[in-house]
């Protein structure tokens, strides 16, 4: 499960320097969290302490703090025996998500737009080039969540806020089933981040909450075309 993985360039690395120091929780969570959205650990996988912990040589406190990180992302979920196991997402839930998502973010997005700080931006331009330094299903699943995240920062409201980023949270083991079976691609939606991007310089709300909508919704038709096939 514990991988060696790069993002992008070293001058990217720097940009996103604030990634590396991490407490042990902080890392078993981030490597749980690649495991899921890679695949490496499928939908319904039980997720056992003492296993992973003698995996990731950490104890076992620092794996109990990470899952129920994870359950409240919506990435685990406890079964009727109460044992952790992998999300098994559905595609009532993803529609559900991704309908509200598109409701509430042209809320915040016009929100947002206005008050996006230069350091925002400078942040969401990274990721993006972060993004399309890699092909590591699992990492771009991650960079995407943090992209979506900074462009809200500046959202005065905080329920809306906190809102948004359960939904988005929710969606993203979605985005990596459908990244891995080709119905996502990387590059076209690497493309709609950086046209996303330029209409919040521009301080457009329009043209942002059009690029913003057409994201979510263009996820949500690959979302069902893997759904529809699997």
């Amino acid at each position: 499960m514990v991988s060696s993985r790069t993002t992008g360039s070293s001058t990217q690395r720097g940009r996103l320097s604030g990634l590396t120091r991490r407490t042990a929780h902080e890392a078993v969570r981030e490597e749980l969290r690649h495991a899921i959205l890679s695949g490496e650990l499928a939908p319904g996988t039980p997720l056992v302490l003492t296993d992973i912990a003698e995996q990731l040589g950490t104890s076992r406190t620092p794996v109990r703090e990470a899952i129920r990180d994870l359950v409240g992302e919506g990435l685990v979920d406890f079964d009727a025996y109460r044992t952790a196991v992998v999300h098994t997402p559905t595609l009532a839930g993803a529609r559900e998500t991704y309908e509200i998502r598109i409701v509430l973010e042209e809320m915040a997005t016009r929100s947002a737009v206005g008050s996006c700080t230069a350091a925002d931006l400078e942040r969401a331009e990274a990721l993006c080039d972060a993004m399309d330094a890699t092909t590591d299903v699992g990492e771009w699943t991650e960079l995407n969540r943090q992209f979506h995240a900074v462009l809200m920062t500046t959202v005065e409201s905080r329920l809306l806020r906190s809102m948004i980023g359960g939904l988005r949270d929710a969606s993203a083991v979605q985005v990596a089933l459908a990244l891995r079976a080709g119905g996502l691609g990387m590059r076209e939606a690497n493309e709609e981040h950086r046209a996303l991007l330029q209409a919040f310089r521009d301080r457009d709300p329009e043209a942002a909450v059009e690029r913003q909508t057409e994201h979510l919704r263009s996820t949500l038709r690959a979302v069902e075309a893997y759904e529809s096939t699997d």
